[in-house]
């Protein structure tokens, strides 16, 4: 029992821009904001070792304890954990994603990266996997936080369109 999500968009900057811009506090903080996420907090963006740690948490969105009251309260919460591997001579950089909801026996886990089509564009990708342990509710369950899923990676692209709009019109 597994659920699958795939994402690949295209943005107008570098792959460096476009890593800047994911791993900036400035706009993980508004990205926050911008989609309402509750108890949003940085807890580590820095370099270790030559991986790129970006780390943060917030409480389950309101949509999902509203679709699994069983499983979610408004407690929950959900820890996004990303290790950025150092660039390559192209800018290509690649990273691990993992996303542990506290109290719930799923994971979510894979990949993602930035890579160039251009010298003024960039491809970022990112796979995820939702794996229960749950034998009778794992298979509704994991569609349901998949779903959700789906829903805020979604909206965070769409926040991360309207940045860069913004940070290209006042001159970035």
């Amino acid at each position: 029992m597994t659920e699958r999500l795939d994402f690949a968009w295209v943005y107008s900057i570098t792959p460096l821009a476009t890593f800047r811009m994911m791993t900036r506090l400035e706009h993980l903080e508004e990205r926050a904001r911008h989609l309402g996420q509750q108890g949003h907090t940085v807890l580590e963006l820095r370099e270790r070792q030559g991986v790129f740690h970006s780390v943060f948490e917030r409480r389950v969105d309101p949509e999902l304890a509203a679709w699994g009251p069983r499983f979610f309260s408004g407690k929950n919460m959900v820890k996004q954990t990303q290790l950025w591997q150092p660039p390559i001579w192209d800018g290509t950089r690649s990273h691990d994603a993992i996303v542990e909801i506290e109290g719930i026996a799923v994971t979510v886990a894979g990949s993602g990266g930035v890579s160039p089509l251009s010298s003024t564009s960039t491809r970022y990708v990112l796979n995820l996997t939702v794996e229960s342990a749950g034998r009778l509710s794992g298979r509704k369950l994991e569609a349901g936080i998949a779903g959700a899923l789906g829903r805020t990676i979604e909206a965070e692209h769409e926040f991360r369109v309207l940045w860069l709009e913004r940070q290209h019109s006042s001159g970035f």
